[in-house]
């Protein structure tokens, strides 16, 4: 319990104070007429180094790592890759990288090297969001779900390079990112269709309005996914089409007692809260950050993520799932409205932001720690050096 908390608090605070210094700089850069750091910087370098250090370092948190694990070095010892349905990109990189005989902690160093370099490119000219960047990262769950749902994670990291890309109108290269995607996850073929979401058209007018109203109406009828019941079987099947077929029993209708499991604890309130703060404060927040085109990409689909969450929240875990594509929007989404609420001086909508989204790891390692589980906890930091 004291090493998580050690290295959840130190990460984020050095990264944090890293992110922080090479906005400084660069600030004071761009004040002499000076162009801006690139995304080389030392700074930005040095965190995605630590990073990767305590990414590669971690052992043994969960189950889908312990799983990634044992793939990997069954393949270094038996020469057998004991899953087929993996993607065709990131079983070539696996199995080339157990053929070189690289130990595992590299083969995790890199995935987490992937997740960070996309991340901090995307915001390569927005590195005043870095500090709060590294904050939400470590003392959010952010990172503890990326540590374990590798693949996911990657292409969600990814999703947020490619927002720009739709702002720019940028398709063919987008289609092609698309693709790549989907040889490390085949859900990304739902990116096809989310190059369209920023530029359907919306009104000028009532929009704080209507989002609450959607966001509420998702939340209700996610408390009582019953009506839910008369798609069950058919999902089983497009979960085989794409590959899931071994996930087929979860779905059918005979299995609801198993699917239907979510709660409204803190871990749903939080994120809603903060929801509710980032639609409140949008259209000034969209006033104080004119000339970031980003933005409001960024906040659609942060407003999809959360809706899509919050109607599947009491079903099995597998349906929420391509929601969870948009994860990293709503993370950056919370960045820039931490960011605004900071410089603004808004103290008190800050401090329960702050709160909502800082306050996660503490929570879990508490519960880990009090309630005894399998040994495979995520929200514990284990290394294999010690």
């Amino acid at each position: 319990m004291l090493l998580s908390l050690t290295v959840y608090t130190g990460m984020a605070s050095v990264m944090a104070w890293l992110g922080w210094h090479v906005s400084r700089r660069e600030d004071r850069i761009r004040a002499k007429g000076g162009a801006e750091l690139p995304v080389t910087a030392w700074e930005v370098m040095a965190a995605i180094l630590i990073y990767v250090a305590v990414s590669a370092l971690r052992w043994l948190t969960s189950w889908d790592y312990n799983m990634y694990y044992n793939y990997y070095v069954s393949m270094q010892s038996l020469g057998e890759y004991s899953r087929e349905n993996f993607e065709p990109g990131f079983s070539l990189i696996t199995i080339g990288m157990a053929k070189a005989g690289l130990h595992f902690s590299l083969y995790f160093a890199f995935w987490a090297l992937v997740q960070i370099s996309l991340l901090y490119y995307a915001l390569r000219h927005r590195k005043a969001l870095l500090p709060w960047l590294a904050l939400c990262i470590f003392l959010g769950p952010f990172y503890i779900f990326w540590m374990g749902f590798i693949r996911q994670s990657v292409v969600e990291c990814l999703f947020v390079v490619m927002v720009e890309l739709i702002v720019r109108r940028k398709f063919w290269i987008y289609l092609l990112l698309s693709l790549l995607a989907m040889s490390i996850h085949r859900m990304c073929v739902l990116f096809i269709p989310l190059y369209f979401v920023p530029l359907i058209p919306v009104p000028k007018r009532g929009t704080r309005w209507i989002s609450f109203a959607l966001v509420a109406l998702c939340v209700i009828l996610g408390s009582y996914p019953q009506w839910l019941r008369v798609l069950f079987d058919h999902i089983g099947r497009f979960a085989e089409v794409w590959g899931y077929g071994h996930y087929y029993r979860l779905f059918l209708s005979n299995n609801l007692e198993y699917a239907f499991r979510g709660v409204m604890g803190p871990s749903r309130l939080a994120p809603l809260v903060t929801l509710c703060i980032i639609i409140w404060y949008y259209p000034t927040m969209k006033q104080a950050f004119a000339s970031d085109r980003w933005l409001p990409a960024l906040y659609r689909f942060t407003l999809l993520y959360m809706g899509y969450i919050n109607l599947l929240a009491n079903t099995t875990q597998y349906l929420s799932r391509p929601g969870e594509l948009m994860r990293a929007c709503f993370l950056v989404m919370v960045c820039y409205a931490l960011l605004y609420l900071w410089r603004q001086r808004k103290w008190l909508p800050f401090a329960v932001m702050a709160l909502c989204n800082f306050y996660y790891v503490y929570y879990e390692i508490a519960k880990a720690a009090v309630y005894k589980g399998s040994i495979y906890m995520p929200e514990l930091y284990h290394t294999f050096l010690f």
